[in-house]
């Protein structure tokens, strides 16, 4: 696999490895005493640089040790590291606080951040988030200005997304010691590279990972969410083998916040002090494969494949009903979302008939696909309803990476979930527009929608937020209007809680959850 298949693989990883939480305590004063210990379970990470995540637990991991210039809150963007921006689509400049140090008492000069975003950008380096950070086509310049406290990002190609991206854990900025020794950063053997409130202590691969906060630590960043509770001075993540065993643990007080299965909720409806928080975070929408020799490069058969399916009955199967049906490509309350009336075909199963009976399809998914892959199941067996043959490989994620990213002969349709760690429907569409993977883009179903492409570059070289969005709107209507994809579902991450203890996590920000111990 090469370098760029290896990052479209990796994104996929980012975009399904849904196991589990972490936490990023935080608050809205400088100062805050910390007490006591939070346990929760993660699944196993891959590397502790946090410009190499490539699953959710990397992410988590990230968050808990490298700060970002800015954070995301209920109401939009909040100071991080830095305290003001200023930005258009092809520029950002961030005043940086004078407060803010690294673990082994470095100040976090713009020099410093300049040189980790540097480092973050390099060329060839197989992360899984810099075209979504900098944008298709972009080898970023900044510049560090010591004197006057900012950094500035310039870009080529318009991405009006620069500020939002920095808010996301894989920016985190990484202090001089971890950069003279990225093996040691990746491995977390380096002292002195964190700029976040946290420092691994200890490690068990596989078994658990140990976090203490750091006694210096003061740059919380400036919500404007009231966050209630203190931070924990120690942080304990367990890998757990799966949720049922979480929800017995977090009973059995093993536990104190972990990632349950909506179909576990009901174990903790009347438990004194137990609590469970539904929070929206995964979209879910196929993806057509229409390389030459696939069946969906005919546009009728895909939109047979809209027209079999009943959607509501798939966020049934997959998330008990706790998960939104999607209106466009991105969850309700994203920007632009709202403003889009997206037309989506409804269920015409005689329609769905004419246009699949005798066709052989190839379904590739995950089985992170509601429980086991019942999504997966669900979708395939209303297709055979409509009169196709369905040979559905409902997979392992390795697996389904394999197939969807290096074998693009072997898949005809999947489900694509989308963690959209941006928040903005940029995401989704870099996934659907553009170069193909096979070329060195993101585009994973090779469409060639030349309405959707034109409407998306002219988004993203507005300036005014509302036509943007009419712009980003017009790019999902062009696609779904030729079924070059079909939204399905805006899943819940459900945590549950013992007495004590809380979780927040703002903005659909799912690399940055508040876990707290309640005073």
């Amino acid at each position: 696999m090469n370098k760029r298949l290896g990052f479209t693989a990796a994104m996929i990883v980012a975009a399904v490895a849904l196991t589990t939480v972490a936490c990023a305590p935080t608050t809205s004063s400088t100062t805050t005493s910390a007490t006591g210990t939070v346990r929760t379970t993660i699944d196993i990470p891959a590397t502790f640089d946090p410009t190499l995540s490539s699953s959710l637990p990397d992410f988590l991991l990230a968050r808990t040790s490298y700060d970002t210039l800015v954070r995301r809150d209920a109401g939009g963007l909040v100071p991080g590291l830095a305290t003001t921006w200023t930005a258009t689509p092809t520029t950002a400049t961030f005043t940086l606080r004078d407060d803010a140090t690294c673990s082994d008492g470095t100040k976090i000069t713009p020099t410093v951040v300049k040189n980790s975003l540097e480092y973050f950008a390099r060329p060839d380096s197989g992360s899984t988030q810099v075209v979504y950070t900098f944008g298709p086509g972009n080898v970023p310049t900044v510049s560090a200005d010591d004197a006057a406290g900012t950094v500035t990002i310039d870009i080529t190609t318009p991405w009006p997304y620069l500020v939002d991206a920095m808010s996301v854990a894989s920016s985190g900025i990484i202090c001089p010691a971890g950069l003279a020794d990225p093996q040691g950063l990746a491995a977390g053997t380096v002292k002195g590279s964190e700029s976040g409130p946290y420092v691994l202590k200890a490690v068990q691969p596989g078994v658990s990972y140990e976090y203490t906060l750091r006694s210096d630590y003061t740059a919380w960043p400036k919500w404007t969410t009231a966050i209630s509770g203190k931070p924990a001075a120690d942080l304990v993540y367990s890998v757990s083998p799966d949720s049922t065993a979480t929800a017995n643990l977090i009973l059995g007080g093993q536990l104190d916040i972990g990632k349950i299965q909506a179909t576990t909720m009901d174990r903790f409806s009347g438990q004194t002090g137990y609590n469970t928080v539904v929070n929206h975070f995964s979209d879910s929408y196929l993806i057509f494969n229409e390389r030459p020799g696939s069946i969906f490069t005919d546009e009728a058969t895909r939109k047979g494949v809209a027209q079999a399916i009943d959607r509501a009955m798939f966020g049934n199967v997959t998330s008990a009903d706790t998960g939104v049906v999607l209106t466009s490509l991105a969850a309700p309350e994203t920007a632009c979302v709202a403003d889009g009336n997206i037309s989506i075909p409804d269920q015409d199963v005689e329609a769905a008939k004419t246009a699949l009976a005798g066709k052989t399809i190839r379904l590739v998914a995950p089985t992170i696909v509601g429980p086991a892959g019942a999504g997966n199941e669900y979708i395939a067996e209303a297709l055979r309803a409509a009169g196709a043959t369905v040979e559905l490989s409902n997979t392992d994620v390795g697996s389904w990476i394999t197939t969807v990213v290096t074998k693009p002969g072997d898949w005809d349709v999947t489900v694509f979930a989308d963690l959209n760690f941006l928040g903005t429907l940029a995401s989704p569409l870099l996934n659907l527009t553009g170069p193909t993977i096979d070329t060195g883009g993101t585009n994973y179903g090779a469409v060639e929608n030349s309405d959707a492409d034109d409407a998306f570059a002219k988004a993203n070289a507005e300036d005014d937020d509302a036509t943007r969005c009419a712009g980003l709107n017009d790019a999902v209507q062009a696609l779904v209007s030729r079924t070059d994809t079909l939204p399905l579902l805006n899943d819940a991450f459900i945590y549950a809680t013992r007495p004590g203890f809380t979780v927040q996590m703002l903005g659909g920000a799912l690399d940055d959850p508040i876990f707290r111990i309640a005073e």
